[in-house]
């Protein structure tokens, strides 16, 4: 599984200074990544190499910063508490703002 930001990131982000929740919030990191590699598929190759590898750059500095800010949501709302929140198949605004020009609209 791929992690576009690491568990001390995580930890120094949302002030967690205990190893209590680190199974939880890895889970959550891999989980976030997916979802922000789902987000920005057209532009994945910027962010990470064929093997997996992040890419360091403007745009990883990008997906990091919502990864973190998905990881906190995910952090905070454990049981779908906020679902009416968010529209199904919509990312807050507050993680599309750092990668919205990364992301290519899928055409049907």
């Amino acid at each position: 599984m791929i992690g576009l930001v690491t568990l001390d990131e995580v930890k120094s982000y949302l002030r967690i200074d205990t190893d209590a929740a680190d199974n939880d919030l890895q889970e959550a990191i891999y989980q976030a990544s997916a979802v922000i590699l789902d987000y920005v598929k057209g532009s994945r190759s910027l962010i990470i190499d064929d093997s997996g590898e992040v890419i360091e750059g403007e745009a990883l500095q990008r997906v990091k910063r919502s990864t973190l800010i998905l990881v906190g949501i995910f952090d905070r709302v454990k049981n779908g508490e906020e679902e009416q929140r968010y529209s199904q198949g919509n990312l807050p605004f507050s993680v599309t703002a750092f990668i919205y020009t990364l992301h290519t609209p899928t055409v049907v």
